[in-house]
């Protein structure tokens, strides 16, 4: 048999590669459209993360006269609240916590009300996404999880700061320990997501209104401009952020 070598040698036409091309294109615009998607997502989850805690609050404070975490009679009205799930009675100050400099670290020990705050609220049938029985800070079990990295504690803030006034705010931070990690990469969410978030639920800008960011410092690419004029620097993707949410005064 006799094989024609120009057969064989015969490569792509150009309307082949064309079509080709095509299909890698269309492959990798989905691919794009995907993440971009799972993303928007992830940040539409995260915004009603925020609001329901602050709902919770709330409520709870409407129908116990006290906030969660804070109450001295969690022991008293809260069901199954006992020593056997670490549960405790708060000092009913008012406050959740140890009012201070908002981006310090927050005491995430089972005992703190800044961490019974989260088990008062479960016990009371308000909240879902952690346990009541929980004996050790753990992301999804004291804490609710993010949905980018790291989770949420509540604490509130003396005040002081020229960035977050006076109030409890909910805190968006990678570490269980409660500490401010402030280096870039290694935070919650990059400066593009931040972005977004505070769009969504208020002005746009790090350094004001309800929600605000920071980074490396009290500036760096979540806040260019720092207290008084803050910005983010949007073409950022790396986790440079700590969020922070105003919840009540």
């Amino acid at each position: 048999m006799i094989i024609d070598k120009r057969k064989c040698d015969k490569g792509f036409t150009l309307v082949e590669l064309a079509i080709v091309m095509t299909i890698i294109g269309l492959l990798i615009g989905g691919i794009l459209k995907g993440q971009q998607l799972m993303e928007n997502a992830r940040i539409t989850a995260t915004i009603s993360q925020v609001k329901s805690y602050s709902s919770a609050l709330t409520i709870f404070r409407d129908k116990y006269s006290a906030y969660p975490g804070d109450t001295s009679r969690a022991t008293f009205r809260l069901p199954g609240c006992d020593a056997n799930i670490q549960c405790v009675n708060g000092d009913d100050d008012s406050i959740i916590g140890v009012s201070g400099f908002i981006y310090t670290t927050v005491d995430s020990t089972i005992a703190s009300e800044n961490t019974q705050f989260w088990k008062h609220l479960v016990l009371s049938n308000m909240l879902s996404g952690v346990g009541a029985g929980a004996i050790t800070p753990e992301w999804g079990k004291s804490h609710p999880v993010s949905k980018f990295s790291g989770g949420f504690f509540i604490r509130h803030s003396a005040g002081t700061s020229a960035l977050v006034s006076r109030g409890h705010v909910l805190i968006l931070r990678n570490r269980i320990d409660g500490i401010r990690t402030g280096q870039a990469g290694q935070m919650s969410v990059s400066p593009y997501v931040a972005a977004k978030i505070d769009r969504k639920m208020d002005d746009g800008h790090p350094s004001n209104g309800l929600v605000y960011a920071v980074s490396t410092g009290y500036a760096g690419t979540c806040n260019i401009g720092g207290a008084t004029n803050g910005r983010y620097n949007e073409t950022v993707r790396s986790n440079d952020c700590e969020l922070y949410f105003v919840i009540n005064g």
